[in-house]
This record gives C-alpha cells, sequence and structure tokens, in this order.
C-alpha cells in the first residue's frame, strides 16, 4: 500500500520516526507527507533539520512541499521556489489551501501554471472558504481546462459533496489531468454511503484514484482506530487490478515512484 496523503511535524527530530512506526503497523510501504501552515520549517535550522529526517527514510517517506498563493506574484517566482524544492526532494505540491480564493483566482491559477512547469502534482482541498466552487465545479473546471499539463488531486468535503450530484464521477471522466484521493472523514463518508455506486465507481475511474488516509500526528498514537480507507478498500470485493492500481500503481506512475507488475503479471 501508498498512502499518498499523511501529514507529520517533519521538523521535529522524531517527526517521521512517528511515520514509519505507523506506516509499519498499517502495512504501508511508501508515504506521502504534506505540510500543513503549522508544521512548515520556521528558519534555516528547521529546515535542515527537515530534510534530515527525509534523509532517514530514502525511498519510503516522500514529500509534497507547500506555500501560500499571496507569497509569490508571478509564475516565475513560484516556478523557482519549487525548482528549490524539488532539488531538495519533493515531489509534488500540497496541501493546496488556497484560502479565501475561488479555486481559479489568478494567485491560484499561478501556482498551477507553475506546477506544470517543473512537473509537480498538485493536491488541492477544497471547502467552502479554500479553493472555493460552486455546485457542479465550474471553478475546477476552468482550471482544468486552462492548465492541461498540471496534474490536479481532488480532496476534501466540497470535492467529495459532488458524488452524489455526478459531477467528481463527469470529471475525472473528461479530463486526463484529474485525479483523486480518498482520503479524510470526508472521502470515507461519501464512498462509504452507497457501497454498490461506490464500486461501479471506483472500477470505472480506477485508473484516477489513489489511496490516501489523511492520517497526521493525532493518529500515530498507540490504540487509534486505523483509517476508515483500508476497511473500505477491503468491503467493496473490487476486482484484484482495480485494488492493486488504487492502492500502489497509479501512484507509482503519478509521482514517478518504483513501479512494480500487477497481481499475475
Amino acid at each position: 500500500i501508498i498512502d499518498t496523503h499523511l501529514h507529520a511535524f517533519a521538523c521535529q527530530p522524531d517527526g517521521l520516526d512517528k511515520v514509519a512506526e505507523w506506516m509499519r503497523q498499517n502495512g504501508v510501504v511508501i508515504a506521502i507527507t504534506h505540510p500543513l501552515t503549522k508544521s512548515l520549517p520556521g528558519n534555516d535550522q528547521q529546515r535542515k533539520a527537515m530534510l534530515a529526517n527525509y534523509d532517514k527514510y530514502p525511498g519510503t517517506i516522500k514529500r509534497f512541499c507547500i506555500f501560500g498563493p499571496g507569497e509569490v506574484n508571478t509564475v516565475e517566482e513560484a516556478v523557482e521556489k519549487m525548482r528549490q524544492e524539488k532539488k531538495d526532494g519533493a515531489i509534488g505540491f500540497g496541501e493546496h489551501y488556497g484560502k479565501g480564493l475561488m479555486f481559479d483566482d489568478p494567485a491560484n491559477m499561478r501556482l498551477y501554471a507553475a506546477c506544470a512547469k517543473v512537473g509537480f502534482p498538485v493536491m488541492f482541498h477544497m471547502d467552502n472558504s479554500q479553493n472555493k466552487d460552486k455546485a457542479g465545479l465550474p471553478h475546477l473546471e476552468a482550471a482544468l481546462q486552462a492548465h492541461p499539463k498540471c496534474l490536479f488531486i481532488a480532496h476534501g468535503p466540497f470535492w467529495w459533496k459532488q458524488l452524489g450530484t455526478g459531477d467528481c464521477d463527469r470529471l475525472l471522466a473528461k479530463y486526463p489531468n484529474l485525479y483523486a484521493d480518498l482520503s479524510a472523514g470526508s472521502g470515507a463518508r461519501a464512498l462509504g454511503k452507497d457501497r454498490k455506486y461506490t464500486r461501479k465507481f471506483m472500477i470505472r475511474h480506477g485508473k484516477k484514484l489513489l489511496f490516501a488516509t489523511d492520517c497526521g500526528w493525532w493518529s500515530f498514537k498507540e490504540n487509534t482506530k486505523p483509517a476508515p480507507q483500508f476497511a473500505l478498500m477491503e468491503n467493496l470485493d473490487l476486482p484484484e487490478e482495480v485494488k492493486h492500481l488504487v492502492y500502489r500503481g497509479n501512484a507509482e506512475r503519478l509521482l514517478g515512484l518504483k513501479a512494480t507488475p500487477a497481481p499475475g503479471n
């Protein structure tokens, strides 16, 4: 299993050690961490500590990078920052929060253009106050159309709210540059409501979905219940080839991780 969406205090001395133990407990072989504002390095010393922590787990714990839309004024500035992050080991951009912005706000669109130039997938959070949109997701669709070379990974309650309207289905089918992860309570609840529909949905979009939990430092404790995505995947009775794609095959292809053969090959 590859978990494409975790959070950790990676600047702390033991931040990734806790992630590694959680991975062992849950059968996760590769984890992708995404910084939140409170877990970003605050100075050069913390950044050096963060990079040293990732050096301890080469090939098993990877990271995305993040900065706010207001921290850059041009696409070129964003590209420069992302290229430095890529040099230091980042493999994508996220978790992207466009606080108070519509999804296709010009400040957000600068980031998407930069991600396309650098080759970073962008994993975004979408709710009623961050990367905002309307029913039917017209602002997300505008960004998908404007930046076809940017790979978007959808996440968040407003995205999964559209599962029942058919818009998640429609956009995943229409746009080759749109993917989605299964993470968080919002993903688990939406996908768990109608398992017959969800099974068909996941088979239709087997090449576009990524296993993810959104676990974090709040989860890396003894006796914490496993994330609901583990049980969801096992209870859907998915074909083995679809399970392989969602559990790890899509992440290997999309994020440039070491590939392994699909079951039966």
